[in-house]
């Protein structure tokens, strides 16, 4: 496939950049940034695409903050200025290029995708599989912390491969090296050691206190010429990006039909448990030459005895005729808290949340859906 080009004079336009913030000022939790931008909204918007037309936007930098629920993650917050930039980047620049390239299998935040596509091609996967009447077993790769282990060299010549326009290239590189500095880590400590002096006060059992800052302890750092920001539109995409040889080489060389890839989490079904451990080897070979590492999570299951995936606990009977799929008790303990702090400070937002849930939990084949939906 040839290379694109000419895609930087897309972001060049006002009427896309102000699509972008439509977009983004919905979803923008500081009420207060919006109200500010929206005072000067054609001058601010001009003032970007000015920089972007000299080639010299700069971007700020990032709000660090942590969410503890259902676990301990930190997300990095940009201006609304550079998120709209972001944006522009991501569906003017990044879809364009990548997206075509991209096996149908690769699910995570794409349109038309994402886990409600993953959930129906493990039951098509499992369907296939029954008329072997044979065990069925499960390969489960999981990238050990992904988005920090991302190679700054590796993603920028994999994005050479599909992009040839130069100006283009020059706003990826930016926003791919953003975590090059030093105040990120600073910040990312400061949040670690409040949190951790905050726990230690916390009224709770000894054992979750010990949990709960082991977690913490293991939040990483960012290095040098490694990660993406969390957080970022354009992150997504080339995180999706990032595995599309290894996508490609499970699909095409290895002879793997039955293959999910949801972000880092990778899935592969088949009947034959050699195989499965053979591909493995090489699949750990080909994630290694892109410089990141499978964890313990990784391992060979049977379909019998159960696997997770996508908050669901997904096992067969020993006849190979049915599929029961069960919600693990972390995912019904986290539903269940937060419908209730919900029902409590933001009815209106209690009652979305609840007929999306309904929409997860009536997956399963379990009574405790309508305990659940009582709530």
């Amino acid at each position: 496939m040839k290379r694109k080009n000419h895609l930087y004079k897309e972001i060049l336009t006002t009427e896309h950049a102000l699509e972008m913030y439509k977009t983004i000022k919905h979803n923008c939790k500081n009420k207060k940034e919006v109200y500010c931008f929206q005072l000067n909204l054609n001058q601010n918007i001009q003032e970007i695409i000015s920089k972007l037309e000299l080639c010299n936007y700069k971007f700020d930098k990032y709000r660090i903050f942590m969410i503890k629920e259902p676990k301990y993650r930190l997300i990095m917050s940009e201006k609304i200025e550079d998120k709209i930039v972001n944006h522009l980047v991501a569906k003017y620049i990044l879809l364009p290029a990548l997206e075509p390239s991209l096996i149908d299998a690769n699910v995570a935040t794409r349109y038309e995708k994402g886990s409600n596509h993953a959930f129906k091609l493990f039951l098509k996967y499992t369907n296939r599989l029954f008329r072997e009447r044979k065990e069925i077993y499960v390969l489960k790769i999981d990238i050990s912390k992904y988005f920090y282990n991302i190679d700054h060299e590796i993603c920028k010549n994999l994005v050479r491969k599909k992009i040839k326009d130069k100006y283009a290239l020059k706003i990826i590189d930016d926003i791919i090296d953003s975590t090059n500095h030093a105040y990120i880590n600073n910040e990312v400590r400061r949040l670690v050691s409040k949190e951790k002096k905050r726990v230690k006060g916390l009224n709770i059992a000894e054992n979750s206190r010990k949990n709960k800052i082991e977690t913490l302890e293991e939040i990483p750092m960012y290095y040098k010429g490694k990660g993406l920001p969390i957080g970022n539109m354009t992150s997504q995409i080339l995180a999706v990006y990032y595995l599309n040889e290894v996508d490609h080489y499970i699909k095409e060389n290895l002879k793997f039909r039955n293959y999910i890839r949801y972000m880092d989490d990778l899935i592969i079904m088949d009947t034959d448990k050699e195989k499965l451990k053979k591909g493995y080897a090489e699949i750990q070979k080909k994630i290694e030459s892109l410089k990141l590492a499978t964890n313990k999570k990784s391992n060979l299951y049977r379909l019998t005895n159960g696997v997770t995936f996508l908050g669901y606990t997904f096992k067969c009977n020993k006849e190979y005729k049915k599929l029961i799929i069960r919600y693990n008790t972390q995912t019904s303990r986290r539903i269940k808290r937060r419908l209730k702090n919900l029902k409590r400070f933001d009815y209106e937002k209690y009652l979305k949340s609840k007929a999306s849930y309904k929409g997860y939990l009536q997956r399963c084949n379990t009574s405790l859906f309508q305990k659940m939906m009582e709530i």
